[in-house]
């Protein structure tokens, strides 16, 4: 069976393929959506969890949540529902689905590794980073023997607190320059309209002026 594993928080997936029947057997009689400890899987399982979100059987036919069997079915689906996209508006069709219930004839099996705060039951103000499950790797030639471990992300520390009161800050500034800005413009548009207008006045009086004048000479 292969186990696509994916990771939300890093948006991360990999293939594993398993060819021990025995522990495969631990997904065997799960329905989608369900928690299952990797533990048995090997050494390098230890401590994960896992979500099964779906999975295909050896023809490549697609498991369908809410069908409460672990063989086939033929079901009639429309458009919006799930293993059936239409090609016409209003178009049905009856397709081969496999149930929500996993069995040996599944060949792709998808998981889902759970967060971490809602596999330990932590809140926002607890450190998590102590609660991760470290690999470990052997060591190579001139090389110490190494862990490695999933990245965190949304890890709250006093980098990214102070990350965040420089972008406010920023913002802040931002807001200020741009209302000092428009006020300088309104000031400007203002004068400007103020020139326009005596301007303009200045122009009717030397028009009213002439046309006096020229009344008068005639």
């Amino acid at each position: 069976m292969k186990l696509n594993v994916s990771y939300p928080v890093r948006g991360t997936q990999k293939l594993f393929v398993v060819n021990d029947e025995h522990s495969l057997r631990i997904f065997y009689d799960k329905r989608m959506g369900a928690l299952v400890h990797a533990d048995p899987l090997g050494p390098e399982w230890k401590g994960y969890v896992l979500r099964i979100t779906g999975g295909n059987d050896n023809q490549g036919f697609p498991m369908m949540q809410g069908i409460l069997t672990s063989e086939r079915v033929r079901l009639l689906l429309k458009d919006g529902q799930p293993c059936y996209r239409a090609r016409r508006d209003g178009e049905r069709r009856r397709k081969s689905v496999r149930g929500c219930i996993v069995n040996s004839n599944i060949s792709v099996l998808a998981l889902r590794a759970s967060k971490i705060r809602k596999l330990f039951n932590l809140s926002k103000d607890d450190d998590v980073r102590r609660y991760v499950v470290r690999r470990q790797l052997p060591a190579k030639e001139n090389k110490k023997a190494t862990s490695k471990a999933p990245k965190i992300q949304r890890l709250i520390t006093p980098a990214k607190l102070q990350r965040r009161r420089h972008f406010i800050a920023e913002r802040k500034a931002r807001k200020t320059k741009e209302k000092a800005m428009a006020v300088e413009y309104a000031k400007l548009l203002a004068l400007r309209k103020k020139q326009s207008k005596a301007r303009r006045q200045s122009e009717k009086r030397r028009r009213s002026l002439s046309v006096r004048r020229s009344s008068a000479s005639a």
